[in-house]
């Protein structure tokens, strides 16, 4: 093969073997373009009849847990410790007063307890209300409604009220009987008697074990139902109440999602309406528009969104999760599908101008030749970049990953499938109304200033100072986007997945700023207790708790819950009433049983003050103490910070790691999120070093040589560091959203260096003795517009994200913005400005090689030896 009076080399056979295959789809669905859509279209709609019929579902639990991490072995500690009844109903209520007025006022701890009855009595599922189901855990509001009765006493005047109750805090004291208000009492403030003057927050925990028929989905259903009521139902004048459970959570979640959908509507309005605008005006530019132009515009956005529709159904029918996370899946896939469209376009209308008696056939076959490895490069890296991505440890970002895999493998597929099948159906009928007009009109470029400017820019991209200019800005861009990504936070809160609107929103606010800073709770469980009837086996676990209770920031002995304790003082109790008694027999009896057995606690765990602790121990089939709960509170200004629980997490742990033979297990709601901290940042190393290795590798194989894979290679990194770098300064976090982007942001950052190098090469293979600044035209000139408009459309279709106000949202519209931008920049800009330099130095240090072997690698120009379009001037450089 020659051209420009030069022999050139083979292409690679990679290459070569995608130009056949490429030739032979064209040929195939040219031939037999209606068929081959009615097969796509039933395709589709078979695969995404399962979307219909899958509901959406987070796993708020486990989800963004890496796998292996230790919270996951302490959660399934804990499901254990209740397997007999599974994961026990809770649901916490906040209430607040309207007007911001103190909760310990007569009116609103009225109201409080009318709630609490409303809970206990009214609200009913399988007619099981709270106080039919509940057995452990029925008194643990006692202090709640206690508090009410003396202020209740004290509304009345009644003269003895102060020797009944001391309403002060923590402790408040009935009847001689001391009370914690601490785990329902926030944001306290008492006078020096210690009496409460003001409260911020009163919160209820309704707190049951599921009933023996019901079923997972009934214990979510009562808590769902709990949710929406105090959310969307109840009425006060006085009192505002939130709930939050894990179901609220998750269904929050899934509302998040089903929130962004809609948008996909109003994004590809915009997008359709864009490509049709700049469809209309590159081809009026070749006087080549048609109504039919309006369909291959419109259809160009539908295909991608088809082949999303047809890969998520097809994971759902492979029994995979709805999760929220794809629901951005579209969003992503369109605007990498629409690309591949406009390249398509722009390539028909090309060779229409090159040869207007060019047969349909011919024409579609010879497109995919010309687009094919265009599309098949950004296709591949995409994939393995996701592929990459499914093996990282976070089963969301895994997810994700495969549901952006699947869409891009069906994207593909469909592009050279369906959506040539509609150019050639639209191009037949353009052919059958244009033919006449196209054999009489001049389809060369209109616009000569147009041309002009486009030759001048080349030159400039040429110039050794200008490369200059270009390095120096590289490495500062470089500089600060490493700066950028060295500050970046780490930080993963249940805020970033819901709606800015979500009541959970003030409820975590709630949490964070009063509860958690008052009131922490570590569950500890004791797997191994052993022998208690042996003192030194007690003492050791005695030490146990000690050692948990010695933290500077803990409550105290008297506000933990350790069974071991009021059991001592039981048994003491009822042994000095034995003594007193005559009855020899029941005496024998009694200390004839183990201390610790089942038997011998039944009169303690029956006892009407001791009856919750129930919950909180575990008989083997012999009767004898398994396992045990027993928990630990702290306090502290820094406790609703993330940072400051995480340490305490790993300060929790060392302590039970202490005490290795009672196989001690501690379980905190934050300790999925913190672990997912500890393991983020080296899982996106990891995988993003990956991924850019996949890139090197495809690249090497579309561009056989070692400059051409170092300039993409180095164009792929240095996006993906300022998308990086950029979304940091931005104010956005390190977690498993944003991770999960940075791994989106280098597959789709190939797009744009991938396109121009590889069409630099061909032409310079077209004409190994053109100039640098001649080769960067001619690819501008194929590519240029196709690559604006894909960059513009999918910048204004994101921005319909930020319609919804989430955290998801708004790292999806950064990251694309930031890629698509720094992806123009440097494919338009930097990447032309290097290969020219690269060119330049490598045939001045090489000449005397060239002229010796024409065979050599001696220019990058040789990268390739196939053609797809013969230039039609020399005047020009852009020609």
């Amino acid at each position: 093969m020659t051209g420009g009076g030069s022999s050139s080399l083979e292409p690679p056979a990679f290459v070569r073997l995608l130009n056949r295959f490429f030739r032979q789809c064209g040929l195939f669905v040219a031939d037999n373009d209606k068929t081959v859509l009615i097969v796509t279209l039933l395709l589709t709609a078979f695969c995404s009849s399962k979307i219909l019929f899958t509901p959406q579902e987070d796993d708020i639990k486990t989800g963004y847990t890496p796998d292996g991490a230790r919270s996951l072995d302490e959660i399934e500690v804990f499901s254990d410790f209740f397997a007999s009844t599974g994961d026990p109903i809770a649901v916490f209520l906040f209430a607040t007063a309207k007007d911001n007025s103190s909760m310990g006022e007569y009116n609103a701890m009225k109201e409080v307890v009318e709630i609490l009855d409303f809970v206990g009595e009214n609200l009913t599922h399988k007619g099981e209300s709270f106080y039919t189901m509940c057995t452990d855990f029925c008194q643990i509001n006692e202090p709640v409604r206690q508090y009410y009765n003396g202020l209740a006493m004290k509304q009345q005047n009644l003269s003895d009220v102060g020797s009944r109750f001391q309403l002060t805090f923590p402790m408040m004291q009935v009847l001689g009987k001391e009370l914690d208000l601490s785990p329902n009492f926030f944001g306290v403030r008492t006078n020096e008697d210690g009496e409460v003057e003001y409260v911020k927050i009163i919160m209820l925990q309704i707190r049951a074990n599921i009933p023996k028929n019901w079923k997972k989905e009934d214990a979510a259903e009562y808590e769902r139902m709990i949710s929406q009521y105090f959310h969307f139902k109840y009425n006060s004048s006085h009192v505002t109440p939130l709930a939050m459970s894990l179901t609220y959570t998750g269904d929050e979640v899934v509302r998040t999602g089903l929130t962004i959908f809609p948008f996909i509507g109003v994004g590809f309005a915009i997008m359709t309406t864009f490509s049709v605008i700049t469809i209309y005006y590159s081809s009026s530019r070749l006087d080549q528009w048609t109504i039919h132009k309006v369909s291959e515009a419109v259809l160009g956005c539908v295909c991608p969104l088809l082949a999303t529709s047809s890969a998520l159904g097809t994971l759902f029918w492979c029994g995979f999760r709805f999760g929220t996370i794809l629901c951005v899946t579209p969003f992503l896939i369109l605007a990498i599908g629409v690309d591949d469209a406009y390249l398509q376009i722009h390539a028909c209308m090309r060779l229409t101008a090159e040869d207007s008696l060019m047969t349909k056939r011919e024409k579609i076959a010879r497109m995919l030749v010309e687009v094919g490895p265009s599309i098949a490069i950004t296709s591949m890296t995409n994939l393995l970049a996701f592929l990459v991505g499914i093996y990282t440890p976070t089963p969301e970002i895994s997810l994700f990953c495969a549901g952006n895999a699947v869409a891009i493998g069906f994207d593909f597929i469909y592009q050279i499938t369906m959506y040539t099948a509609i150019l050639s159906i639209c191009e037949n009928l353009e052919m059958r109304k244009n033919a006449t007009k196209r054999k009489d009109s001049d389809l060369s470029f209109k616009n000569e200033q147009f041309t002009v400017m486009l030759d001048s820019y080349c030159d400039w991209v040429a110039n050794a100072y200008t490369h200059l200019l270009v390095l120096f800005c590289f490495i500062v861009y470089i500089f600060v986007s490493i700066r950028g990504a060295l500050n970046i936070n780490i930080i993963l809160s249940p805020d970033k997945l819901v709606i800015g609107d979500s009541p959970l929103l003030q409820v975590n606010f709630l949490r964070d700023q009063f509860v958690l800073p008052n009131y922490t709770t570590v569950n500890i469980f004791v797997n191994n207790p052993g022998n208690l009837t042996v003192q030194s086996n007690l003492d050791y676990m005695n030490s146990l708790m000690e050692s948990f209770e010695s933290y500077p920031e803990c409550l105290g002995k008297k506000f933990s819950h350790y069974f071991v304790r009021d059991y001592e003082s039981f048994r003491e109790s009822s042994l000095e009433e034995l003594e007193m008694m005559e009855d020899e027999q029941g005496e024998s009896n009694r200390t004839s049983l183990e201390p610790f057995s089942k038997a011998a606690m039944s009169d303690f765990l029956a006892w009407p003050e001791f009856q919750h602790w129930n919950g909180f121990v575990k008989f083997d089939k012999n009767g004898m103490l398994s396992r045990f709960w027993a928990t630990v509170s702290y306090h502290g200004e820094g406790l609703g910070d993330f940072q400051v629980r995480r340490k305490m997490l790993n300060r929790w742990r060392a302590t039970a790691d202490q005490f290795a033979p009672l196989n001690v297990s501690i379980f905190d709601d934050y300790a999925p999120f913190v672990d997912t901290l500890e393991t983020i940042l080296p899982a996106t190393i990891s995988t993003s070093v990956c991924t850019l290795l996949c890139m090197m590798v495809v690249c090497f194989l579309f561009m056989y040589n070692i400059f051409t894979v170092f300039v993409a290679t180095l164009a792929i990194t240095s996006i993906c560091i300022g998308v990086f770098g950029f979304l940091s300064m931005w104010g956005i976090d390190l977690d498993p959203i944003s991770m999960a982007c940075t791994i989106m942001s280098i597959g789709f950052s190939v797009d744009f260096p991938a396109h121009i190098t590889f069409h630099y090469f061909r032409e310079g293979l077209h004409d190994p003795q053109s100039t640098p600044a001649k080769r960067v035209a001619r690819s501008l000139a194929a590519i240029g517009f196709p690559l604006l408009q894909c960059g513009i459309s999918t910048i204004l279709f994101v921005l319909c994200l930020l319609f919804v106000p989430t955290y998801m949202g708004e790292v999806f519209v950064k990251t694309m913005i930031l890629v698509v931008t720094l992806g123009l920049i440097h494919g338009l800009f930097i990447v032309p400005a290097f290969l020219c330099a690269f060119t330049a130095i490598h045939e001045t240090c090489f000449s005397s090689a060239k002229v010796k072997n024409s065979q050599s690698f001696s220019s990058l120009a040789k990268l390739f030896s196939w053609r797809i379009s013969p230039s039609t001037s020399d005047n020009k450089i852009s020609a």
